[in-house]
């Protein structure tokens, strides 16, 4: 049977219509964990994890991050979180993020433990209001 110019319009309505609600809908961050405001020392896992006290230079890290490492959170009380992206297939480190490396800053998001790790899923990060460096 041959497919007419209106078989094929009506197949090509069917596809879209079948894809349109994930085209549509806005991406969300994930919904598991709980939610957390964590302040700390932003900088990465290749320096920071293994060393929790030292003091990593910023450039360092910030090259770190860059070539995939993770970045991590440090907090005053010395957890360490690893930050992962709150909205799928979406970068977190923006290139206003990659400033605040080697700052402490105040992360929100969802904290997510498992297998011995603990992560926060990133809703808003911003450098930490009066907050002295180290």
């Amino acid at each position: 049977m041959r497919r007419t110019s209106w078989h094929r319009a009506v197949l090509a309505v069917l596809a879209l219509a079948s894809v349109a609600p994930a085209l549509a809908a806005p991406p969300e961050v994930a919904s598991e964990g709980t939610e957390t405001t964590v302040t700390g020392r932003l900088t990465c896992t290749w320096c920071n994890l293994p060393h929790p006290k030292a003091n990593p230079d910023r450039k360092c890290c910030v090259r770190c991050i860059r070539a995939g490492d993770p970045p991590l959170l440090t907090s005053g009380d010395g957890q360490q979180f690893i930050l992962l992206t709150g909205v799928h297939e979406t970068p977190l480190m923006t290139r206003a993020r990659y400033q605040l490396v080697g700052s402490t800053v105040k992360v929100e998001g969802l904290l997510v433990k498992g297998q011995g790790v603990q992560a926060i899923k990133v809703k808003s990060m911003v450098k930490a209001e009066g907050m002295a460096e180290k």
